[in-house]
């Protein structure tokens, strides 16, 4: 069994409140440059991007429950059977394949080869074959036949597909000649799993549930339970290549970051915080990039979040979104992909995309210096700009400040400073 930290997260959400972190660290350089701006050009937009072009799938009355993307396409599931192949680059070219089951889908995710597993109501799991773009059901899988599945996600490998359902159950599938090979995972919980991925590198995947925390599952496919029954989680997305972290999104603003060991003596935490400034909800989680997950937002918005620093920054704000597309933002998002580092596409329930794009500065100060100065205007809640922007730079000004609000409310020290507090002492 996989080595795992033991952190106590079954507590009161209280308990792990943070200040929110802003972009960037040790960037002294550029704090007069940002000063001088903010004083001769006053900034008063909160996205970093907008959108300049809006697609709708079908004419049709449709809801969709899931998305994944790989560097090519997108697949978009739904209620009633439907699936929607959507060109990354050109959603205005999205077709909608030939329905073999009127059951609603639930999850999806491509298999590193390209084709894609489908799962949903009445033990439903179907394949999509990528090159000639249509549907068929897996053999194979009777053990799941009357389960509501929730869940799907291939191993680092590819070798097998997890998939969970509303039970709690998970099991673990591979295809053959003569049909498929399935059996259920030991040590498997009652609360719905919401969510399982695993990593592209690192050889674990995490699962995410209603009630019941987070666990991994290791290349034996063994289950480890790591904690977080605080919290309901809503999604989980694995960074690419080398960056040893998933992270999961759940209620109340809490955003879960599961760093990944998969080395015989290696230890798995999960360090569940807080984006206590932050109003909306966060309820799903997509890649963009090797350093870069967009979250989705209720009231419709997207941020920024980057798994290496466990930063998170305002993205596409609700109010931006609603003035430009109203209709659009009325339905939940389900999830987005890029197109380029600052480009792409968001995805709602009813079908209906549209393109973000960077915001065009015109002040030339301004313009290579966009993203980071609205994200410190909107991040950053310390009074005065330039005590804001100082403080924007220091690691122990951030740190002292939590240490100081946290007791003054009486909280226990955050998990992180938990943490660090064990190393000085055993170091010692």
């Amino acid at each position: 069994m996989l080595p795992v930290g033991k952190e106590d997260l079954d507590r009161s959400h209280d308990e792990v409140e943070r200040p929110r972190r802003g972009m960037g660290r040790g960037r002294p350089g550029v704090i007069l440059v940002l000063f001088l701006a903010f004083l001769v050009v006053p900034v008063h937009a909160e996205s970093v991007v907008k959108s300049d072009e809006s697609v709708t799938l079908s004419d049709e009355s449709i809801f969709l429950n899931a998305l994944d993307s790989n560097h090519i396409e997108s697949l978009a599931v739904g209620e009633e059977g439907v699936v929607f192949s959507i060109p990354n680059d050109s959603p205005q070219e999205a077709i909608q394949l030939e329905s073999i089951t009127d059951q609603n889908l639930n999850a999806v995710d491509f298999h590193p080869a390209g084709n894609a597993f489908i799962v949903g109501d009445l033990g439903r799991v179907l394949r999509y074959d990528y090159q000639d773009q249509r549907l068929s059901n897996v053999s194979g899988t009777s053990l799941v036949e009357i389960s509501t599945l929730t869940s799907v996600a291939w191993n680092t490998n590819g070798a097998w597909a997890y998939i969970a359902a509303d039970s709690g159950r998970i099991w673990r599938f591979r295809s053959l000649v003569d049909g498929g090979e399935m059996y259920a995972l030991e040590n498997t919980r009652e609360s719905p799993v919401k969510g399982i991925d695993c990593h592209s590198v690192v050889r674990l995947c995490v699962v995410i549930t209603e009630s019941d925390g987070i666990a991994i599952i290791d290349a034996e496919h063994e289950v480890t339970w790591l904690g977080g029954t605080a919290t309901i989680w809503n999604d989980v997305e694995c960074a690419s290549d080398n960056i040893a972290v998933c992270v999961a999104v759940g209620a109340n603003r809490y955003i879960g970051t599961i760093r990944l060991d998969d080395s015989s003596n290696g230890e798995t935490i999960l360090d569940a915080e807080m984006l206590s400034e932050l109003e909306s909800e966060l309820s799903s989680i997509c890649g963009h990039s090797e350093d870069r997950m967009m979250i989705g937002t209720t009231p419709y918005g997207l941020i920024d979040f980057r798994p290496s620093s466990e930063d998170a920054f305002p993205w596409y704000e609700h109010s931006d979104a609603a003035d430009q597309q109203l209709e659009i933002t009325t339905s939940p998002v389900v999830c987005s992909w890029s197109t380029s580092e600052a480009t792409g596409w968001l995805l709602n329930s009813r079908g209906e995309a549209i393109s973000f794009v960077p915001i065009e500065i015109e002040n030339p100060l301004l313009t290579s210096l966009a993203g980071y100065a609205l994200a410190v205007v909107v991040v950053i809640s310390v009074p005065g700009i330039v005590v804001g922007l100082i403080f924007m730079n220091s690691p122990k000004m951030q740190a002292a400040y939590s240490r100081w609000r946290r007791k003054r409310k009486g909280l226990e020290p955050s998990l992180k400073e938990k943490r660090e507090e064990r190393r000085k002492r055993d170091r010692s």
